[in-house]
């Protein structure tokens, strides 16, 4: 193999082509963490329609009880409440994860 040509550390690879290819990661991390919150913005099970939607159909919920107000004013309060809320896989914990956060059981009291 000959020897590498003077501007190159390795053969066949110029500085010019490292360069090009070592190019600034930042823009694009910064980039796609927008586009990311925008695809989640425009994912419809995380609307607060939708997710309202799934509060009601849990059983034992009853419209405008304490417990319900004070979980539709969690949900709508921030995007992060709905994620968590819908990540439960079942009601009871749906139910759980909203007790502990309200601090209202779902059958009345404290």
């Amino acid at each position: 193999m000959p020897a590498p040509r003077e501007g190159t550390n390795r053969a066949g690879c110029s500085k010019s082509k490292r360069k090009c290819n070592e190019v600034d990661q930042e823009p694009y991390i910064v980039r796609n963490a927008i586009l990311d919150r925008v695809v989640l913005q425009n994912d419809r099970k995380f609307h607060v329609d939708k997710v309202l939607e799934i509060l009601n159909e849990l059983p034992g919920v009853i419209k405008w009880s304490p417990f319900h107000i004070a979980v539709v004013n969690h949900l709508k309060a921030d995007e992060g409440n709905r994620l968590s809320f819908i990540s439960f896989p079942s009601d009871d914990d749906k139910i759980s994860y909203l007790e502990h956060m309200v601090g209202i059981k779902i059958y009345g009291g404290l």
